[in-house]
């Protein structure tokens, strides 16, 4: 049975998809960057405002890229602490921008990402913490931040999450 020019080109075509759809994954996982290599941190906090019943904190969290590609971010969430004490959990969340409005964080540079717009910590006043509270409104420089949580960092084709934990 001799095989006519058509049915060459299609099992050609078949043969070329079937290749891709097998070394499109090796191809990726050869030449992506080791993402896990970025480092994550707490860098800032500052007291945005603040009065008797709620104040607004701004932490500032700062990812490091140490790889030779870009990256960027999707998700940060963490845990604040203040002198050891938890204030509660935070989320910065750029999943409904396209990947190209995200932070960029180019090969071996760093960018600091504050609370976005509208999103500033919320730390409500509390019997519980009311010394604490009366330390971070007063004189916050004082005070020893500290943050734990996981970012969502990502390259072209690959994402990881990159756990973190430090104290200012």
């Amino acid at each position: 049975m001799i095989i006519g020019p058509r049915r060459a080109i299609l099992i050609g075509a078949i043969a070329a998809i079937a290749i891709t759809i097998i070394m499109i994954p090796l191809l990726v996982t050869i030449t992506a960057p080791n993402i896990k290599e970025a480092k994550v941190r707490l860098s800032d906090v500052t007291v945005a405002s603040s009065d008797d019943e709620s104040m607004q904190l701004r932490p500032v969290i700062t990812i490091e890229n140490p790889t030779d590609q870009t990256l960027t971010t999707s998700r940060i969430e963490y845990e604040l602490f203040a002198d050891g004490t938890p204030l509660g959990s935070h989320t910065v969340s750029f999943e409904d921008i396209p990947l190209n409005g995200r932070p960029a964080i180019f090969a071996g540079g760093s960018v600091d990402i504050p609370p976005l717009t509208g999103q500033l910590y919320v730390l409500e006043f509390d019997d519980g913490i009311a010394d604490l509270y009366a330390k971070i409104r007063d004189s916050p420089e004082s005070v020893q931040w500290g943050a734990r949580g996981h970012a969502v960092i990502e390259s072209t084709l690959v994402q990881e999450t990159v756990e973190f934990e430090n104290t200012l």
